[in-house]
C-alpha cells in the first residue's frame, strides 16, 4: 500500500520477507493512513514498489539533512521486551541483496550488509533510544532513558516523567516525534534532535545526541538519503534497552516477551 508523505507525496510500503516461504508479519495501512506494524513486521519506505520482487532503486532516500521528521507514535501494550523502531539506513545505496534477500542493511549487520544507521527511536512503553551509527558501530551513540544489564543505558529523563500514566508523555496514548537533524555553517551535522510532545501535557521530552565522531559519514549519508524502515520485534533479553542498569534508575527489571501487544501504530 502507500501512506502521504509530507513533502513527497503517497509512498509505497515495501514490507520484508517476499523471498521467504514462511511469509512474513504483517505490516497493514489503515483507513486514516496509519501504519499498523505488526509483531515481527519490517518494512522499507518506497518511491515505488514491484509485488514480490526487492529493487534497492525504488527505496525513499529522504534527504532530512538540516530538516525534521515529524510523526505520531501509539505504543500501547508494547511493555519490557517490547521494541518498536523507526530508523533510517542507506538501502538506496546498497547494491547487496543481503541474506535477507531485500537489500536491508544496518550498522548490527542483521543481513549481512553493514550501513550507515540512525535510530530516531527504539522504543517500548518504559524505554526510549535515538541513536547514531556510523556503518561499523554497532552500539553507536544514543540519548533518552532506559536499559543497562550490567551498565547503565541514557538518562535524559525518568520513568515518572515517561511511562504509562506518565507526567510529560502517558505511553497509554498516541504522542507526537519530532527528529530534526541541524548543520552547522559548513553544512555538517551537528546533532540528532528529538523531541516527544503529547496533547494536554506542558513538558516536552528531549533527546540529544552531539559530538558523535562518525558525524562526517552521517552527514554523506542525510545527504545522500536515507530510507526509512519501521519494525516491531520483542525478546525476553531486551534489558539493553530497557533494564534498570547498575544505578538502578532504569525501567524493567525483566522482559516479558510474551506479554507485547500484537502490533504498534504510527501515522
Amino acid at each position: 500500500g502507500t501512506v502521504p508523505l509530507a513533502g513527497r507525496g503517497p509512498t509505497s510500503i515495501i514490507p520484508t520477507g517476499w523471498n521467504d516461504p514462511n511469509g512474513a508479519a504483517a505490516l497493514d495501512v489503515s483507513a486514516d493512513g496509519g501504519l499498523v506494524v505488526h509483531m515481527g513486521a519490517r518494512a522499507y519506505f518506497g518511491e515505488s514498489c514491484t509485488a514480490g520482487v526487492y529493487n534497492h532503486e525504488q527505496y525513499t532516500a529522504l534527504q532530512l539533512l538540516g530538516k525534521q521528521l515529524r510523526f505520531f507514535v501509539d505504543l500501547s501494550g508494547a511493555g519490557c521486551g517490547c521494541n518498536a523502531a523507526l530508523y533510517l539506513v542507506s538501502m538506496r545505496q546498497n547494491s547487496q541483496p543481503s541474506s535477507c534477500g531485500d537489500y536491508y542493511c544496518d550498522a548490527n549487520k542483521v543481513c549481512g550488509v553493514s550501513c550507515t544507521e540512525i535510530d530516531i527511536m527504539e522504543a517500548n512503553q518504559h524505554a526510549w533510544h535515538s541513536t547514531l551509527h556510523s556503518a561499523h558501530d554497532h552500539n553507536g551513540l544514543g540519548s533518552g532513558y532506559g536499559g543497562g544489564d550490567s551498565y547503565n543505558g541514557p538518562r535524559d529523563w525518568n520513568s515518572a516523567q515517561y511511562s504509562p500514566g506518565g507526567s510529560c508523555i502517558d505511553t497509554t496514548k498516541s504522542f507526537e516525534v519530532v527528529a530534526a537533524f541541524p548543520t552547522n555553517a559548513q553544512g555538517t551535522l551537528v546533532a540528532m534532535e528529538v523531541t516527544l510532545t503529547q496533547k494536554g501535557k506542558t513538558c516536552p521530552l528531549k533527546a540529544r545526541v552531539d559530538g558523535y565522531v562518525g558525524m562526517a559519514e552521517l552527514t554523506q549519508a542525510l545527504d545522500a538519503g536515507m530510507t526509512p524502515t519501521l519494525s516491531y520485534w520483542s525478546s525476553d533479553q531486551m534489558l539493553w534497552m530497557d533494564g534498570k542498569g547498575t544505578d538502578g534508575q532504569g525501567p524493567c527489571s525483566s522482559d516479558n516477551a510474551a506479554a507485547c501487544s500484537s502490533s504498534v501504530k504510527f501515522w
